[in-house]
């Protein structure tokens, strides 16, 4: 899923996402009102060089101070070091103070303190704390070395950091946090939601399909045959006469008692032989099968009909050798 396709489910579920952005605009609001601005104070020291001394015959006196042989940037640096330990920014914090300091010297020999507090007063005293210890580090970093006064470099405070500015990064960030993670879980919830929506409509929709389904199956499926109709067996039947049933019916479920065929007597030819079927009379035409259909019900109507395949052969029962010639 996309933006635009998130765009456009947030639209289609306002319902939802409507009430959950108007919830984080209200939080983010509220935020802003509870978080306290910044307030940033900077300061300014420069390294002052030792003074030249004249001496009597009219030539400068040598500096022998090896800072000042190597350079300003040097010194500059390892006093940086010495007020920017853990050990002193802890005991800053300690002392009611901020930590949240930056010392750098883009111009040489100038130093840049910026401090910032959650008071100006705190800002304030944390530039100004800064000052004297850098004052105090380029002092200690030439003691170690001897240094004689007259050749001592100096410092010099031009701004103590009492011009204090409002800073309101630490809101920004604030909001925009609040901001994304409000939106993220937005759409979060209104992802779920839909899923949710779906999957149950789906399942009514599954539901009722199998119920119709049901239905149209039980409509379209064919009407049981009646007990009184007798299964096609696919071969060509012929009406031979009704049987009459005997007693009553029996009970349901109880299988139809079949009748024991009668005797008949076959008259025969003046050969010898049996009559042809066609000859004899129609009351001497015994029947092939004189019991009931067994796979017909007990409640079939009282005159069941039998039915009986057509022969293929033109006499029954076949005759002797003498018939067929």
């Amino acid at each position: 899923m996309d933006l635009w396709d998130m765009t456009k489910l947030l639209f289609r579920r306002w319902r939802i996402s409507l009430p959950l952005l108007l919830t984080v605009l209200v939080l983010v609001g509220v935020a802003s009102q509870t978080v306290k601005p910044d307030y940033s104070a900077k300061a300014h020291i420069q390294l002052i060089p030792p003074p030249v001394v004249t001496l009597p015959d009219g030539q400068q006196k040598p500096i022998k101070n090896p800072w000042f042989d190597l350079g300003y940037v040097a010194l500059g640096n390892a006093a940086m070091i010495d007020v920017t330990r853990q050990s002193v920014l802890k005991q800053m914090v300690a002392d009611g103070l901020s930590d949240n300091v930056t010392v750098t010297m883009d111009r040489v020999p100038l130093f840049e303190i910026e401090t910032v507090g959650n008071s100006p007063e705190q800002a304030t005293a944390t530039a100004q704390r800064m000052l004297a210890l850098i004052s105090e580090a380029v002092a200690g970093r030439q003691a170690s070395l001897q240094v004689a006064e007259s050749d001592l470099i100096t410092t010099l405070a031009i701004d103590d950091g009492t011009e204090v500015e409002v800073q309101n990064s630490k809101l920004m960030r604030v909001m925009v946090v609040a901001l994304g993670a409000g939106l993220l879980f937005t759409a979060g919830v209104t992802v779920a939601v839909d899923a949710w929506l779906r999957r149950r409509a789906r399942r009514r929709t599954e539901t009722g399909t199998g119920s119709a389904d049901a239905e149209a199956e039980a409509g379209a499926r064919p009407a049981t045959a009646s007990p009184s109709a007798a299964p096609f067996d696919g071969e060509i039947t012929q009406v031979v006469g009704k049987v009459p049933r005997v007693g009553p019916s029996p009970a349901v479920g109880a299988s139809a008692p079949r009748v024991a065929p009668q005797p008949t007597e076959v008259p025969t030819s003046d050969r010898g032989g049996q009559q042809p079927w066609r000859d004899r009379p129609a009351g001497d035409q015994p029947a092939r099968r004189t019991d009931p259909d067994p796979r017909r019900p007990a409640s079939a109507s009282a005159d069941a009909t039998v039915v009986l395949p057509v022969s293929h052969s033109t006499t029954w029962p076949r005759g002797g050798r003498a018939d067929r010639s």
